[in-house]
């Protein structure tokens, strides 16, 4: 844990271990764009967009859900880095953002690719669909094979994502996913070695993050986003997650990022979950901040040195991520939405700005949460083609615009998927 006399500031440098050095303690969090055109390859959308983030001050920008196998996507429009990626064309997204870094997150849903791109999605065990509006099938079991097959993946992605200039890439294991599905007893009743107790239902992530490792050079960062918990009776739990995150600090991880819930119980937009925040310097609009401090204890506890802790979820003040960052518990702030409707608040907060609530919406639990979700898309849509955000958007319109925009796409666009996914 940091010297209690040499907490860090919001503006200062941080070196992760992998040497990669961030300019100040903000970071744009890694969210859904859905900018992608309808072969899944990064557009000019892309780049407009990260030019803009990156003009707005933030020392490291996450990228969100390339998807690294094309038959099971987290929406219709994300960048698939597999074998037909241009590889071209995701460098000119780095090249957009000048000297701010930039990590690309990599995932696969699992059982929660929705019914417009598969019927037939796939868990680490069978069981029941996502209860979500009918939008999920009922996922069958993965077989041995194609854990192994999609470990892989993960690997090769990760080579691409480096071959396109990035520093680094996130291995996405939280809200749900398919890693994070692993990780969960309530989704993963395996008893073979991908499966059982807590090292046993994490091999899948940390065989991901060895892939990922193995496949690109030295300097190279690999960093991990994680649930807190999932907030489900029977799920992943807060001890879990501390002990994963031992085990990513013995795998030498080179940063953890702190998230939570899933889409069938969404702490990950504050509707579920909250953290009080008790032993986080009492920063009750972090919702994930009491578990921060647990976090940072099992990340020092590894033998080749403390693992860099970033915290994404409900932070909108300098106010809270001031204390956050005094406490000691985190060494990075993650925003997500906020920088969505201003992509310049970074270098507010950094000026001294305090920073504001976001907006809310008064539609029901499950609707609301494609509809928050589709409005935030939209706001990242408005960046891609060069427009400022645009916060008159009501929120039932967004959520229309997520049932026809994927409905239609995934018509559509299934059956070039397909072909291209046959011959990866």
């Amino acid at each position: 844990m940091p010297d209690p006399q040499n907490r860090p500031g919001l503006d200062d440098k941080l070196t992760l271990p992998s040497g990669l050095v961030l300019a100040n303690r903000i970071v744009k969090a890694p969210m859904t764009e859905n900018l992608a055109d309808a072969d899944n390859q990064a557009t000019v959308r892309h780049e407009r967009a990260y030019r803009r983030w990156a003009e707005g001050g933030a020392g490291l920008l996450i990228m969100g859900n390339l998807m690294v196998d094309r038959r099971y996507l987290e929406r219709s429009r994300n960048i698939v880095a597999d074998r037909h990626l241009d590889i071209d064309r995701l460098a000119r997204v780095r090249k957009a953002t000048g000297s701010t870094p930039v990590l690309a997150q990599l995932g696969h849903p699992g059982r929660q690719t929705n019914r417009f791109i598969t019927s037939k999605p796939v868990a680490p065990s069978a069981g029941d669909a996502v209860s979500m509006l009918g939008l999920f099938g009922k996922p069958r079991e993965l077989t041995t094979d194609e854990i192994r097959w999609i470990v892989g993946r993960f690997g090769s992605a990760a080579a691409m994502v480096e071959q396109a200039g990035f520093e680094g890439v996130q291995v996405h294991s939280a809200h749900g996913y398919l890693l994070a599905q692993f990780l969960s007893p309530r989704t993963n009743r395996r008893t073979d070695e991908w499966g059982g107790d807590v090292p046993g239902r994490a091999r899948a992530l940390l065989e991901s993050v060895r892939a990922c490792r193995s496949a690109t050079g030295p300097g190279f960062t690999v960093a991990v986003k994680l649930n807190s918990s999932d907030f489900r009776h029977g799920g992943f739990t807060e001890d879990d997650a501390e002990h994963v995150v031992r085990l990513l600090a013995d795998e030498g991880v080179d940063l953890v990022e702190i998230s939570g819930g899933t889409y069938e119980s969404p702490a990950l937009l504050g509707l579920a979950g909250a953290s009080d925040a008790s032993e986080a310097g009492s920063v009750k609009e972090a919702y994930f901040a009491a578990f921060a401090t647990r976090a940072r204890q099992a990340a020092s506890s590894a033998a080749g040195g403390a693992v860099p802790i970033m915290l994404t979820g409900g932070i909108r003040t300098r106010t809270a991520m001031t204390a956050l960052l005094d406490s000691g518990a985190i060494d990075l702030v993650g925003m997500g939405r906020p920088l969505a409707l201003d992509p310049d608040l970074p270098r507010k907060l950094l000026a001294g700005e305090d920073g504001r609530p976001l907006p809310s919406y008064a539609l029901p639990s499950v609707l609301g949460l494609a509809g928050e979700s589709e409005w935030y898309e939209h706001q990242i849509g408005r960046l891609g083609d060069g427009r400022d955000p645009d916060p008159k958007l009501h929120a039932a319109t967004a959520a229309a615009r997520f049932v026809t925009g994927e409905g239609v796409r995934g018509v559509r666009e299934g059956r070039r998927r397909r072909r291209l996914a046959a011959s990866s």
